[in-house]
């Protein structure tokens, strides 16, 4: 039985941390794969040499597929060498084509006890991805990069709000409080990568921090057409000249 993109992805990310080579590369283009993690190389040979140095301790705890598009949401590493991922697969034809990876420290749950990769891994049933990506990509535009806080409630139910940031509290009241703090160093500028599955919709989005170019990952769980859980982190963007391969991390 052919496998779904999304299992490809899974099997590639489970090379790669299992030092795999074979696996790592097996479902990836041959001619003009596009790597854009700066800590690897171009290609399918930058693969195979990361497969050779594995960091092992891989939790993929979501899967997104959307088209050509596929997003993995995990942790990899072990112990203080622990990360937390997003990562995004493009493919054409059934191959791998493009890829994009987005990580930062893992961290211990925050005062409400959620840590940045638990929850739901599964779909709702009954959910239309359309709807609850236009209600996401709405939210998005109007108050991240159009500036409208004013607005929040309008997305929100209440004051449901499960947050897996480190150092959050849960809520959309300490949401409002912190995005006031959150919003005096940086700014949300465009949206760049966009998909969703179920109740899941996930967005990729350049921006900076303290006026350095910077990524902002985004995962919202969306339920009768309100955001009711979030998960994400920043990450900053790195040189062209600082990464491996050259073709910008976003």
């Amino acid at each position: 039985m052919a496998l779904n993109n999304a299992e490809k992805a899974a099997a590639l990310l489970r090379g790669v941390s299992s030092g795999d080579a074979d696996l790592a590369t097996r479902d990836v283009s041959p001619d003009g794969f596009v790597q854009h993690d700066p800590a690897v190389a171009d290609g399918v040979e930058g693969l195979r040499e990361q497969a050779a140095r594995p960091a092992g301790g891989l939790e993929i705890a979501r899967l997104i597929e959307d088209g050509p598009f596929v997003v993995a949401h995990g942790r990899s590493g072990v112990g203080d060498e622990g990360e937390v991922f997003f990562a995004v697969f493009r493919f054409e034809n059934g191959l791998l084509v493009e890829h994009w990876r987005f990580a930062a420290p893992a961290a211990p749950p925050n005062e409400d006890g959620h840590t940045q990769t638990d929850g739901p891994n599964g779909f709702m049933g009954g959910q239309d991805a359309d709807r609850n990506k236009a209600v996401v990509r709405d939210y998005y535009e109007t108050v991240h990069i159009g500036g409208r806080h004013d607005r929040i409630k309008d997305y929100m139910s209440g004051d449901l709000q499960i947050r897996h940031e480190p150092g959050v509290r849960d809520g959309v009241a300490a949401f409002e409080r912190d995005l006031a703090v959150l919003t005096r160093s940086r700014t949300i500028d465009e949206i760049v990568l966009f998909a969703g599955q179920g109740d899941l919709v996930f967005i990729a989005a350049r921006g900076t921090h303290d006026g350095e170019p910077c990524v902002y990952l985004d995962l919202y769980r969306v339920e009768a057409g309100r955001l009711v859980e979030h998960w994400g982190f920043p990450q900053a963007i790195p040189t062209r000249e600082a990464s491996r391969n050259g073709n910008g991390l976003l």
